[in-house]
């Protein structure tokens, strides 16, 4: 949902989570989000264009079979991210750019892994883009397993996985045979970070992406989420992801294969 919502999109109070029940979670998102178009594979909030391509957002995924749809897949198959030229400094595949957060720039884990998701969740046929983006995935693992935000080494020093955004890649390549090495080394990452991350948007998507991978992790992450809850009220991004991950709704991000 990062894509439906910013800062200055916004007109509503900030947003009260019922830290006794996460179900509390989907009614206040539907609340919070205002009006939704979409225009040529783009969103628009409350009259404002959002640059981000919907294709690549759990939110494409909610939305009915039909032109809107389409458009938007067919405006994430045209926009990858910029290919850049080899650079032993920051070293990567031109071959696989995968997707960035906004048209024209470099690729990034979280909206490859949403590209992935999108494309296989509802344009299995779109196999040159399921591919880039496991190849990129595979590109940009970390040594050991896990994602950080965009790159595995920068300047000769090998970068850190992060939980949100080793959960992001494990979502968009839950149940892929040919991505079966890096959910596994994915998994082993994420079960030593969500436990130190412990902010709502890191155990939202732990949760997602342990019970999409159908693993009893997710019953050590529900409750430690629940207790984030008491500490301050979630931005609207986590709380889409906490309405996801903690309700019927996950469903529509499963792919069986």
């Amino acid at each position: 949902m990062e894509t439906l919502v910013a800062g200055e999109f916004l007109e509503t109070d900030p947003i009260l989570v019922d830290p006794d029940g996460l179900e509390s979670a989907d009614r206040s998102l539907d609340e919070s989000l205002g009006p939704r178009d979409v225009i040529d594979g783009r969103v628009s909030v409350g009259g404002e264009q959002v640059v981000q391509e919907i294709g690549g957002d759990p939110a494409a995924l909610a939305l009915p079979p039909g032109d809107e749809r389409e458009r938007a897949l067919d405006h994430l198959v045209a926009t990858p991210a910029r290919t850049l030229p080899p650079d032993p400094v920051v070293p990567h595949d031109p071959n696989v750019p995968g997707w960035g957060w906004a048209l024209g720039t470099a690729g990034w884990v979280e909206p490859t892994s949403r590209a992935l998701l999108a494309f296989r969740r509802l344009r299995p046929g779109a196999t040159t883009q399921i591919d880039g983006a496991v190849g990129f995935l595979a590109d940009r693992e970390c040594v050991g397993g896990g994602w950080n935000f965009g790159n595995r080494s920068v300047y000769y020093v090998d970068l850190p996985p992060f939980g949100q955004t080793t959960a992001a890649g494990l979502i968009g390549l839950h149940a892929l045979a040919s991505g079966d090495g890096l959910v596994l080394r994915g998994v082993d990452a994420l079960r030593g970070l969500w436990s130190l991350e412990r902010g709502p948007l890191t155990l939202a998507m732990s949760l997602a992406a342990f019970r999409l991978l159908d693993l009893a992790d997710a019953e050590e992450v529900e409750p430690a989420l629940e207790r984030a809850l008491d500490a301050a009220p979630p931005d609207v991004i986590s709380l889409a992801w906490i309405a996801l991950a903690s309700g019927p709704g996950l469903s529509e991000l499963a792919v069986t294969g």
